[in-house]
């Protein structure tokens, strides 16, 4: 007969799971500062003597948390890889789309949560610090993946950061100041930008004259 007693070190990860689950839930629902070491305890059914046995302090715990929080949304980009076969340029308003559901999610409140609270508390600046860099570095890696051939590798991270910082300001603001009314056009045009720089170039006409001091340049950043 199997012995389905779990072991320590398997009580221990669940025990983990749950104060970092908790501990994601607090912060999504009231707020990095209200987020306790009490509160925490109350959520994940667990006392706060026992969140010090896997956790020196609280800070620690937050950042366990933003690790994770880093793991999700890497699960969840993961899956915008696009086959090579797929025919280019890519359908840009579609992936923003995409984005835009991803970063509006309650778990990318969390990172918002932690991102604004970090402008103030150095200590949590410098330990979530490692974890940012590393998804963004993901985050950069997918992009070149995705939008090559259609812009060089430099204009997809550009494009990427840049899409990823409108929304996340977008659903900052849309919870005091919602414009619904521009969302899809923002998409919209910014798609439109983006068929412009990466269709095929249109005849340009002769000019018999230059201008004094202005050299011509190719479009280099986004052909």
């Amino acid at each position: 007969m199997t012995n389905a007693r779990r072991t320590q070190a398997e009580r221990s990860a669940a025990t983990i799971a749950k104060l970092v689950e908790a501990t994601i839930e607090a912060i999504e629902q009231v707020g990095y500062h209200s987020t306790s070491l009490g509160e925490i305890s109350s959520r994940a059914g667990v006392s706060k003597a026992a969140i010090f046995r896997h956790f020196d302090s609280r800070m620690d715990l937050v950042v366990a948390a933003a690790g994770e929080v880093s793991r999700r949304h890497l699960a969840v980009v993961a899956e915008l890889r696009i086959p090579e076969s797929v025919a280019h340029p890519v359908d840009l308003a579609a992936l923003m789309h995409l984005i835009r559901k991803q970063i509006r999610s309650d778990i990318n409140t969390v990172w918002l949560e932690l991102l604004v609270a970090a402008r103030t508390e150095p200590e949590l600046r410098l330990r979530i610090a490692p974890v940012l860099r590393e998804l963004y570095d993901e985050l950069d890696e997918l992009a070149v993946s995705v939008l090559t051939p259609d812009v060089s590798p430099e204009a997809a991270r550009l494009l990427a950061t840049s899409l990823i910082h409108m929304f996340d300001g977008e659903a900052i603001l849309r919870t005091t100041y919602p414009r619904p009314e521009l969302e899809d056009a923002r998409i919209d045009h910014v798609a439109a930008a983006f068929r412009t720089l990466t269709g095929p170039i249109a005849p340009q006409p002769m000019i018999d004259q230059q201008l004094p001091g202005v050299e011509e340049h190719p479009r280099g950043l986004f052909r």
